[in-house]
């Protein structure tokens, strides 16, 4: 098998379990932060220790995993780890986007309800 198929493989594997990971973990932290704000507790500090630890493993994980695939000689996924690193920080202001418009909608649907 040439060299550049086992590169895209190792790619595609690696890409899409952190990503399922990535997302599983931010659903459990929205599960969360949804239990807690039913409860009128808001935001515990265990919470914010919890999404601080998925961020930081988010960033570190795929670097560490470039350094590594760089020394394999599998550029091709050592670039999308890298390319994974620079996105994360996008994902929170695209997630807490996604979060307020979604209480807009509850509000204008709850709204057209009372009338």
């Amino acid at each position: 098998m040439p060299q550049w198929v086992i590169d895209v493989l190792v790619t595609v594997v690696l890409t899409t379990v952190e990503v399922v990971a990535l997302v599983v973990s931010f659903f459990a932290i929205g599960i969360k932060l949804w239990a807690a704000d039913k409860g009128g507790r808001g935001i515990t500090p265990g919470l914010k220790r919890v999404a601080w630890t998925v961020t930081v493993v988010s960033l570190a994980l795929p670097l560490a995993c470039a350094s590594g695939l760089f020394l394999l000689s599998l550029p091709i996924a050592a670039t999308t780890q890298c390319l994974l690193v620079a996105a994360v920080p996008f994902l929170r202001p695209v997630l807490s986007g996604a979060n307020h418009l979604r209480k807009v909608f509850t509000r204008r649907r709850h709204g057209h309800r009372r009338r």
